[in-house]
């Protein structure tokens, strides 16, 4: 809405104290709300400077786009330049082993820069809003201008290099990495074989094969494109192409990293596109780049007093554009820029999830798209995942460890075999991607099949006990060890049943298993709690070293138990209580931690959590645990400063939908805080401001025509307004009802005049 219409619009008075108020003050709101952002000053504020070479890669920049990545920093006297593609894994079967040795993500190799002279330091820029690197490496020799980014939208890993006189002969060389997985421990003799079963599963005792390697690796031509080509022995290939082309003073490489499987076609891909990259306008190629990231960066905008964790928030918004696109991959375990360790796999029982979190009110559904639609595509190995294999007929499971293509099953680690809520776990991911959209028929075609066939998995399990209340077996809270009644599995258990209700009314459809949804809703026994909060399950207390807060999820992200139910209070207090406190791995529990102090409003303690958890990432804002890389940990800060300033999460158990509760976990130290067009569930983009400690302008747009609640948090009497007339409702105290149309804005601010009661 410009300022012009805005003097047309109609105000209206919400009614809360009675009495009429004049509608001038909204021209500037509506003026306000629209004012340009200057963009690249802004992200500027948030570049990564180097005044010498990092010297590993918890120091690297990385660059990538959801496909292949890159990372840069020092080894001995040459700059590795660090290449990677997230979907290359092998497929080999059980004989050798769980997915850690038969289908582990496999490391692709890097280039070395080796200088002419010795290296003495650089002056380099990372900047976010065009997503790249520039600036210099010197020598002793002289000095090399670099320019360096993965093109967001072509598979392609370039590097400009203007050498000086001195440096003319420095040069590229390529070192690949073996094919075969980053974990230790496979059996290297048939004697080892047993030890190996009785860690992993018995059945390995007669099927496990002794290691055989993938074929070596070789280098091939393609005219002027060099390709270092790996076939698998499972079948399949992947392929690293590079090659170097020289105009004027600029030395431009250019590497592409392909995939497929079954078929062997990944080298003449990589090179087709090498060729063909080196072969287009330089200028506009290098700007269609630079406009994928032009656009994705003002979806939404966020600014905080603190800014060092602005920082970290715009850095973390770029990693997401990095890493997670639908049509090419999702957020895993390592990430895109995988270094290796024994987790060479996704890890569905906290990872997955987490690291998802931020996309959907940050406005970025297509970094969180991929996640279900890998569900969809792979539907068939999560049913082939079941056992007893006589559930596979109306059950599904997603097990401890995958790789991209969702295969595994729950007897292949049999540590994990009483694992079995991953997938409604993963799956509330994909309900937040449908609630944040209304995408109906994304609700019917994928997401409700999924999600009746891992909830119908435990209603195979569930039984009534001689209380007449329903229990489940014994199961495995994640990092804990299995319990009676777990609290993991109750919650999702009992949050699925409820969603499914939801779900089938919204979608018309008359489910035969509504009546035993109810039921399981109905007399499902309650959370295990104690003085401690809720429990690990019913014989088991919750660790005060507990650095998993899975027992938790009836809490975040689920909202089963929530603050606004009366008489939660207590226990949820208890809880958050007993996780906050836990200096473990404060990145990885604070990434929970901290959005559960922030759905009951603990602001201050909440900042706390925050820093620390910033605290313990790499510099260069990456994290991982024991040196595994792990990017959860990274991206969660995001959902935490978001819950700060906007939640619209719903009670599963209530009909109507949450309200948009506008700053709800403020520090008290965030006097000024804005953000613009984050998302709301029923899809509404949602703006606001604080000043001095005072909200002075919220907007709202429905992007769906969902029933809009909202919690604006405007101190005093309020004003209303947009292209029409409002009705408000006030409900409940600071809760108003708004008919707000597809496609309707709605602004609210303090009435003139107003005073703070």
């Amino acid at each position: 809405m410009n300022a012009s219409r805005a003097k047309r619009a109609v105000w209206a008075l919400l009614l809360s104290l009675g009495m009429p108020v004049a509608g001038t003050g909204p021209d500037a709101v509506a003026a306000e709300t629209e004012s340009p952002i200057d963009w690249p000053a802004f992200m500027a504020r948030h570049d990564m400077h180097f005044d010498k070479l990092p010297g590993k890669w918890t120091e690297s920049p990385h660059f990538g786009n959801a496909a292949i990545g890159s990372m840069l920093y020092r080894d001995g006297n040459t700059v590795r330049l660090q290449v990677f593609r997230n979907d290359v894994h092998d497929h080999r079967d059980d004989t050798w082993g769980w997915p850690a040795y038969s289908r582990p993500r496999l490391r692709i190799g890097h280039f070395s820069l080796e200088p002419v002279g010795k290296l003495t330091g650089c002056q380099w820029r990372k900047d976010l809003w065009n997503a790249e690197l520039t600036g210099t490496i010197t020598t002793d020799r002289g000095e090399i201008k670099i320019r360096h980014f993965t093109h967001a939208v072509d598979m392609a890993i370039v590097t400009e290099l203007s050498p000086s006189a001195g440096e003319q002969g420095c040069k590229w060389t390529w070192h690949p990495q073996e094919a075969k997985t980053s974990r230790p421990g496979y059996p290297a003799r048939e004697s080892d074989i047993a030890a190996f079963a009785k860690r992993y599963g018995n059945q390995y005792a007669q099927t496990l094969k002794l290691w055989k390697p993938n074929p070596p690796g070789r280098q091939e031509e393609k005219g002027k494109v060099s390709v270092w080509v790996q076939d698998l022995l499972a079948g399949g290939q992947y392929a690293t192409a590079w090659s170097e082309q020289t105009r004027d003073a600029t030395r431009t490489h250019v590497a592409s990293i392909a995939n497929s499987y079954p078929e062997s076609t990944a080298a003449t891909t990589a090179a087709d596109d090498v060729a063909r990259c080196l072969g287009l306008d330089r200028d506009p190629w290098v700007q269609a780049h630079r406009d994928w990231w032009h656009a994705y960066y003002p979806r939404s905008f966020v600014t905080i007093p603190d800014k060092s964790l602005e920082s970290l928030y715009w850095q973390t918004i770029y990693r997401f554009g990095c890493t997670s696109r639908a049509g090419r991959y999702f957020v895993d375990t390592s990430g895109l820029w995988f270094q290796g360790g024994p987790w060479a796999y996704t890890t569905t029982n906290w990872n997955l999830q987490s690291a998802h979190w931020p996309v959907y009110a940050a406005n970025r559904l297509e970094q969180g798209e991929e996640l279900l639609n890998r569900f969809h595509q792979n539907r068939d190995a999560l049913v082939k995942a079941v056992r007893p294999v006589e559930w596979q007929t109306d059950s599904a499971l997603l097990a401890h460890e995958v790789a991209g293509d969702m295969a595994g099953h729950r007897e292949q680690d049999m540590r994990y075999y009483a694992e079995v809520g991953n997938l409604p776990w993963t799956l509330n991911n994909c309900w937040s991607q449908y609630r944040y959209s209304m995408d109906d028929a994304m609700l019917r075609e994928k997401l409700y099949p999924l999600l009746r066939r891992s909830i119908n998995l435990y209603l195979h399990m569930v039984e009534e006990g001689p209380d007449g209340r329903l229990h489940l077996p014994p199961t495995y809270s994640p990092e804990s060890g299995v319990w009676k009644d777990c609290n993991f599995d109750l919650a999702l258990f009992k949050w699925g049943c409820l969603v499914l209700l939801k779900a089938s009314h919204r979608l018309g459809i008359d489910d035969p298993l509504i009546p035993r949804w109810k039921e399981v809703v109905r007399k499902l026994v309650d959370f295990p709690a104690d003085e401690n909060g809720f429990c690990l399950g019913s014989d088991k207390t919750s660790s005060p070293q507990h650095r998993h807060l899975s027992n938790l999820l009836m809490i975040y992200p689920l909202y089963v138990v929530n603050i606004e139910q009366k008489g939660s209070s207590d226990v949820l207090l208890a809880s958050y209580n007993r996780a906050h406190p836990i200096r473990g791995l404060p990145a990885m529990v604070q990434t929970h931690a901290g959005a559960i102090g922030a759905a009951l409003g603990r602001g201050d303690t909440v900042l706390e959590g925050l820093k620390r958890l910033r605290d313990d990432l790499h510099p260069n804002g990456l994290w991982s645990c024991g040196g595994n890389p792990c990017i959860e940990s990274t991206l969660g800060m995001a959902n935490i400063v978001q819950d700060m300033l906007i939640q619209s999460w719903s009670d599963p158990s209530r009909e109507e939908p949450g309200a948009i509760r506008i700053f709800p976990a403020l520090p008290s130290a965030w006097k000024d805080v804005e953000f613009r067009d984050l998302r709301a569930e029923g899809a509404f983009l949602v703006s606001a401001r604080r000043s001095g400690g005072k909200t002075v302008w919220v907007k709202i747009k429905s992007l769906a025509g969902e029933p809009c609640r909202v919690r604006p948090g405007i101190e005093g009497k309020m004003q209303a307004g947009g292209d029409r007339r409002f009705t408000l409702h006030e409900e409940s105290p600071g809760v108003f009802q708004v008919d707000l149309k597809k496609g309707e804005v709605l602004f609210l601010q303090p009435a003139e005049g107003s005073a703070a009661p």
